[in-house]
């Protein structure tokens, strides 16, 4: 990943770039016009690590009283509909409706990091992390 986009809390990183290797995976399968059961299978493993780390982000949002936690709660749930709008879309054999729409639709990558990095901030500030 590349190193502007790092928080500074090791865990949320790591899930960035999982989320990332998965997200690149799933445009290279639709470049590489790969079956639509193989992209819809990285399309739901997108879906489960997003939910994942928006459950652990609203948790820590939580716990330190994060003041912008419902816009940020807000954008995850945006993205989650996406994604599940996706996971449907692949569904089709044809796969026409995926291909066109994937690198508009994956612009939420950059978003996630902006709105983590503000996350991370706060919890520095919080006294709950030391960069």
């Amino acid at each position: 990943m590349d190193a502007q986009y790092r928080t500074g809390i090791d865990e949320i990183d790591a899930q960035h770039l999982e989320i990332e290797q998965v997200a690149k995976a799933v445009l290279d399968a639709v470049s590489a016009k790969d079956t639509w059961h193989s992209v819809h299978y990285l399309v739901v493993r997108l879906y489960e690590l997003l939910r994942f780390h928006f459950a652990v982000e609203e948790s820590l949002m939580r716990i330190i009283s994060f003041p912008m936690s419902a816009e940020h709660k807000r954008v995850h749930d945006e993205i989650l509909q996406t994604i599940e709008h996706m996971k449907v879309a692949t569904l089709d054999p044809k796969g026409e409706a995926v291909g066109g729409r994937l690198a508009q639709e994956f612009s939420f990558l950059p978003h996630i990091v902006d709105h983590d990095r503000k996350l991370a901030d706060f919890v520095v500030a919080f006294g709950g992390l030391t960069r």
